[in-house]
């Protein structure tokens, strides 16, 4: 393969492509080369994985690249990816790199760098695509290569359950289900969970690469086993995990999925208990009951583009203890920076321990606005030029939008947003409208601008 033909695996905030079509060990040997020639030679890196069939041959095509240019390396298997960050946040290292492909479906991998302090790269992945494609690499002599150290999972997972312990407090016995979706999640979610004195039923909790169990992206659709489980057999709620486990969809105790934002309000009006003031950082997909349900309390929302990255960001420069993103992750800063679904399931198994209401009682007293997220297949090489069309269009009728990220569409009984994935070759649409009907109306107008961008440009 030319190199020229990779160019479309290299995202806003990793590395992503299917396996040995795009990404091949050779390909990951390059990016090894080039991730260490943008280090420091004296660096140190962590290095883990996911469970994906092909991340252990990835991860060794890495490592040996990246030794290759005299990067110290220390590594572990398989860590869900807050894990992973954890060991980065709290270890002696420089830098961190995952591979990983997420949520996407199991021909997929990538790789996802990360700064000393657990959080993702941005502009820097410009600069190791940049050396990538120069191939002008830091390679040191035979006696020069770095050296390689294990580090075992169990000691990473104790030191993690240490750590987080400290910090929150059960008051309750609670029966909640887990559903692991055969991810990385699989080999610590039961154990930590059941360390705070919870009592667990897992699904699909055997680590597996091929997903039998169902899609690695937890959806209302792909959680039907678990959201039947926690109905019938009366548990507290339940949690459904990705792939490579930093996102987190939450069912109630009547087996409903709880809209993120919820989740987000329910952890944020806790938080106003010992802290009048508070900053929540949301992406722009997010639904509006955030500002008028926080707005009211004092709280400033802070809106910005969809990525974890992005996310922590902004956390950063407003000084924000919470952040949420529509695709289930969530960023509580009084831990660290990084996204971690299991402080989630565990914040709100505190919260509700102090509570005497259920789950769905407390669900049920913030409002909902009708919406509905589609996503719509493009190449990667034309979802972005679909949207910019798009955007230019409604410019010059104008049409409110905002441009963080993609095109939102503002009205004043509703909004929609057309996004290019960073992820995954899709343009996603989210619609929310103050009831159906209005709903319903704005679906069909951006499905339309979607239709009449494809015939301009003749990609129809």
């Amino acid at each position: 393969m030319l190199l020229s033909e990779l160019e479309h695996i290299f995202r806003a905030y990793d590395i992503r492509g299917i396996f040995g079509k795009d990404l091949t060990p050779d390909v990951m040997v390059r990016i090894g080369y080039a991730y260490g020639t943008f280090l420091d030679k004296d660096s140190k890196v962590f290095v883990a994985r996911d469970n994906r069939t092909s991340s252990e041959i990835l991860q060794h095509a890495f490592i040996s690249g990246l030794a290759s240019t005299g990067v110290e390396i220390y590594y572990s298997t398989l860590l869900p990816i807050p894990l992973f960050n954890f060991e980065v946040f709290v270890g002696d290292y420089d830098s961190g790199a995952y591979i990983t492909a997420s949520h996407n479906p199991p021909e997929f991998n990538g790789i996802r760098f990360r700064h000393s302090d657990g959080t993702g790269y941005t502009i820097e992945n410009q600069k190791i695509k940049e050396i990538f494609y120069s191939g002008k690499f830091r390679l040191v002599d035979w006696d020069k290569i770095g050296n390689i150290y294990k580090i075992e999972n169990q000691n990473i997972i104790r030191k993690y359950y240490e750590y987080i312990s400290k910090k929150i407090s059960i008051e309750k016995e609670f029966n909640i289900a887990i559903d692991c979706g055969n991810g990385a999640q699989s080999v610590v979610a039961p154990y930590i969970l059941r360390e705070f004195g919870l009592n667990i039923i897992s699904l699909n909790a055997q680590p597996d690469g091929r997903f039998p169990g169902r899609d690695p992206e937890p959806t209302d659709e792909s959680l039907y086993q678990l959201k039947e489980i926690v109905r019938s057999l009366n548990l507290d709620f339940g949690a459904g995990f990705d792939g490579d486990g930093d996102r987190v969809i939450i069912v109630d105790d009547k087996g409903r999925v709880v809209p993120n934002e919820k989740v987000a309000i329910i952890i944020a009006k806790d938080m106003l208990k010992d802290k009048k003031e508070l900053n929540v950082v949301a992406n722009v997909s997010c639904s509006m009951i955030l500002e008028q349900e926080l707005g009211k309390l004092g709280v400033k929302i802070y809106r910005v583009r969809v990525g974890d990255v992005f996310i922590t960001e902004a956390m950063k420069k407003y000084k924000a203890r919470l952040g949420v993103e529509l695709s289930s992750h969530f960023f509580l800063a009084d831990f660290y920076y990084f996204d971690d679904p299991l402080l989630v399931v565990l914040r709100l198994a505190e919260i509700l321990s102090k509570n005497d209401l259920k789950l769905s009682e407390i669900v049920d007293q913030i409002p909902s606005y009708p919406n509905i997220t589609k996503n719509f297949r493009y190449d990667d090489r034309i979802k972005f030029k679909i949207v910019e069309n798009i955007k230019e269009k409604l410019l010059k009728k104008g049409y409110t939008i905002d441009t963080t990220d993609g095109v939102k569409v503002i009205f004043e009984d509703g909004w929609f947003i057309l996004r290019p994935s960073n992820t995954s070759p899709l343009i996603r649409l989210t619609v929310e409208a103050i009831d159906r009907k209005r709903l319903s109306e704005l679906e069909t107008f951006a499905e339309n601008l979607l239709k009449e961008a494809e015939k301009e440009l003749n990609f129809s």
